[in-house]
């Protein structure tokens, strides 16, 4: 051990309450060691047909096989995220999304709808956050849901000072003192807490895992049948790159293995071919398949070793750094791994108003918790900073606008629309000297307007 480790494994131990010291420990030995920049580029490779897969190449089940394999089936969601991004406080997943419903409700309507339709249980887990766990709880417990709900609060670390690397503490940061360690924390948690025996006691063999705030990330029969049918360990589910996600995580092929590549691991001389869209042509979904057997018999072998990602910020102007891992580095952990390049429309996440105004609008129908999209492709919409703020933005839009032919909508400042409204082509609208006020009844064809 190095000087000074004795010291610092000790008061870490302390500060852990509970949280596995190994883990977290691991996870400071590696950031020590420096982020492992892919070796031999040349030899990284597009994945070729048989480790990443297209869905039109998968077959569709019988009524029965599906019925069986939903019996096998848990749902789960990553609800560690809180709506900061949007100006609120709690949880992400209880931001309304559409007609009085959150993210919450609309999970829970798509699990009962396949529960009465299939005849089926299918339980739902939720991996919450310290800040997460208890107003999801809550929630949870005014609903009505004919399965089990199993919500879990996953580990609790330590931020540590940018220079030292020695622990925040308690006494002087209070809650400020601690994160959560990323998604990655998954596979640590449902081991040690006594939730993935219980699964498999219970018959449930394969999980499919999402971010809680994609609308896109529902149960598809086809994709649970190709796990069960091949006896899938691990399954990424890819989509086709557009210039909005050319730094996401992609997948890649050396030496016949299959891999995750995200940009921290990219030689510098090399992003621009990374973040090029002809040779890395899709990127994570982050919508994951699990076989729990696979992954229980993995865990006995020993943690999963993760990438860690260094997410750096300032606490009352002290800088930190937060080691985190992701849920889908586990895919290099289990041979036998593979990617499924899926429809754009399973990845529909709501980041910021942007996302939110889209979902609510007429380009989307709501049907037993799912969003329908009505239109192939989306119009692009920048609202500005002053519209990310959730409260400014239904200040704005007390009626969300016709957006059927619309293609594009830019606004900075403070704009506000009275009433109806229906946006064609290109709009752009600007609030920046006085607020752009639209009566109700506006409609805007290949417009430019401001304050």
């Amino acid at each position: 051990m190095l000087d000074g480790e004795d010291s610092l494994l000790n008061e870490l131990g302390q500060l852990l309450e509970g949280s596995p010291l190994d883990n977290y420990w691991g996870m400071i030995t590696r950031f020590r060691q420096g982020p492992s920049k892919v070796q031999n580029w040349s030899s990284v490779v597009t994945p070729d047909s048989s480790n990443l897969l297209d869905f039109s190449s998968l077959s569709s089940p019988e009524h029965s096989q599906t019925a069986r394999q939903l019996s096998k089936l848990v749902v789960g969601k990553l609800n560690g995220g809180m709506g900061t991004s949007m100006g609120c406080v709690g949880p992400k997943s209880l931001i309304e999304v559409r007609d009085k419903k959150s993210f919450l409700d609309l999970i829970v309507e798509q699990i009962e709808s396949l529960n009465r339709e299939w005849d089926q249980k299918i339980p739902l887990l939720l991996m919450n956050s310290f800040y997460t766990h208890e107003e999801t709880q809550a929630h949870l417990n005014a609903l009505k849901f004919s399965s089990e709900i199993t919500g879990f609060q996953q580990n609790k670390f330590p931020r540590l000072h940018s220079e030292s690397l020695s622990p925040l503490t308690p006494d002087k940061w209070g809650d400020q003192a601690y994160y959560p360690p990323g998604h990655g924390d998954f596979y640590q948690c449902i081991g040690q807490q006594g939730i993935l025996q219980k699964l498999i006691d219970a018959g449930r063999e394969i999980l499919f895992i999402s971010n809680a705030d994609n609308l896109g990330a529902v149960v598809d029969p086809v994709i649970l049948n190709y796990m069960d049918e091949c006896n899938i360990p691990f399954l990424m589910e890819m989509t086709a790159k557009t210039p909005a996600d050319v730094k996401g995580g992609t997948l890649y092929q050396q030496d016949g293995k299959l891999k995750l590549l995200e940009l921290a691991r990219v030689p510098d001389d090399k992003i621009d071919e990374f973040c090029d869209q002809k040779k890395f042509k899709v990127f994570n979904t982050n919508n994951i398949w699990i076989n729990l057997v696979a992954l229980n018999g993995r865990l006995k072998q020993g943690p999963l070793e993760l990438s860690v990602m260094v997410n750096r910020k300032n606490v009352e102007e002290t800088p930190v750094v937060q080691l985190e891992t992701a849920i889908g580095s586990g895919l290099e952990c289990f041979d036998g791994a593979v990617g499924l390049t899926v429809s754009r429309e399973r990845f529909l996440p709501v980041k910021k108003t942007d996302d939110l105004l889209l979902v609510r609008s007429n380009l989307f129908s709501l049907n037993d918790g799912k969003l329908i999209r009505k239109r192939k492709s989306l119009p692009i919409i920048e609202l500005g900073d002053f519209l990310q703020n959730i409260e400014n933005f239904q200040n704005s839009f007390p009626v969300i606008p016709d957006l059927a032919d619309l293609e594009e909508l830019k606004i900075s400042g403070d704009v506000r629309f009275e009433g109806t409204a229906s946006l064609k082509g290109k709009v752009h609208l600007q609030g920046l000297k006085k607020t752009l006020t639209l009566p109700s009844g506006t409609v805007l064809a290949d417009e430019s307007r401001q304050g």
